[in-house]
């Protein structure tokens, strides 16, 4: 699979140097309530007590850390890894997390693979250097980097799971978290949010009480108030949003605030294949695009795309700016469907 996915170029140096900011709850927002910290040696079913007690969910995709838990349990998971990385351009939260509290990160990461029956845990740092500094600051946790191509998360699964590991990814926030309620009895309230873009005077990452409403965070930050352009999620996976008091979730890991729209331009596709190269499963999007545009597909021509995973890394290498993700999903609602769209 070399040379498979995308390489995004990084911008978050600065914003890692600035630590993560605390940002002070609205006065509406009520203090939230500990509870008792679980006492002597956590087994796994107060560890599992502690997380539903405390509220933690994952800020990959919002599921419930005990749910989580257990149905990695179910999966026989033998290795539990901590992503501590951000596949992205902007956001730089999960990074800043380990840089943070990396014993919060590994202690927490011991905890979930203790709960879920994991053998074996890791730390997925984002590069050489991170885990350079959790060997200097002695992390009592075995590390690795992630590589530079996205997306990250699916081949560094791919490596684990072909040495024969059964291997599954919890996010550093949910980690520190667990850590944090297990042995001091502490609610997860909290998400640590990336704010940039070049409408953003005090670009940065943010510890936010969830609930607030971006607008807040927006202001504190320093947003443009003309900016014409606001997107929640990753650069190639991100949506725009108008309505800024919508809440602070705990998934919401990046917010990007642009001055204008990103142009978007689209030309005729060239058939170059640089989509069917970045495709890290097999999908020939460029095929799929030309079916579509076509008329009915043929179906048979519509190679693996019930397998995409949704990374976007074609649409984010096309030359001629096409929506082949959007396209290719399309296509797998079509051949499951046995119908023509």
């Amino acid at each position: 699979m070399a040379g498979r996915g995308v390489k995004l170029e990084q911008d978050k140096k600065e914003i890692l140097k600035r630590g993560i900011h605390e940002l002070p709850a609205p006065e509406s927002f009520a203090v939230p309530s500990r509870f008792p910290p679980v006492k002597g040696e956590p087994d796994p079913k107060r560890i599992l007590r502690a997380a539903e007690a405390a509220g933690i969910r994952s800020e990959t995709d919002g599921v419930p850390l005990r749910d989580l838990l257990r149905s990695l349990a179910e999966q026989k998971t033998t290795l539990l890894a901590a992503r501590c990385f951000d596949d992205d351009p902007f956001a730089a939260g999960e990074q800043a997390v380990l840089r943070e509290s990396p014993e919060k990160v590994a202690d927490g990461l011991a905890l979930a693979a203790q709960a879920c029956g994991a053998e074996e845990t890791l730390i997925a740092a984002a590069s050489r250097a991170e885990v350079r500094l959790l060997s200097a600051r002695k992390i009592p946790a075995a590390a690795v980097a992630a590589g530079n191509r996205s997306p990250a998360d699916f081949f560094l699964l791919q490596s684990l799971r072909r040495s024969g590991k059964n291997a599954a990814l919890l996010g550093a926030q949910a980690c520190a978290a667990l850590s944090d309620a297990v042995r001091e009895g502490k609610p997860a309230v909290e998400a640590v949010v990336t704010v940039a873009g070049n409408a953003v005077s005090k670009p940065g990452n943010y510890r936010v009480r969830i609930g607030m409403p971006l607008s807040l965070l927006l202001e504190f930050c320093g947003a443009d108030r003309r900016a014409q352009f606001v997107s929640v999620g990753t650069a190639l996976g991100g949506h725009s949003v108008l309505n800024l008091n919508m809440p602070v979730g705990f998934s919401t890991r990046c917010i990007t605030v642009l001055k204008k729209p990103p142009l978007r331009r689209e030309f005729a596709c060239v058939r170059c294949g640089r989509c069917t190269t970045a495709c890290p499963v097999g999908v020939v999007p460029w095929l799929v695009h030309r079916e579509l545009e076509s008329g009915p597909p043929e179906p048979l021509l519509l190679f693996h795309v019930g397998e995409c995973i949704g990374c976007r890394a074609c649409s984010a290498v096309c030359p001629s700016g096409i929506d082949l993700a959007g396209e290719v999903r399309r296509a797998a609602l079509t051949k499951e469907g046995g119908r023509s769209v």
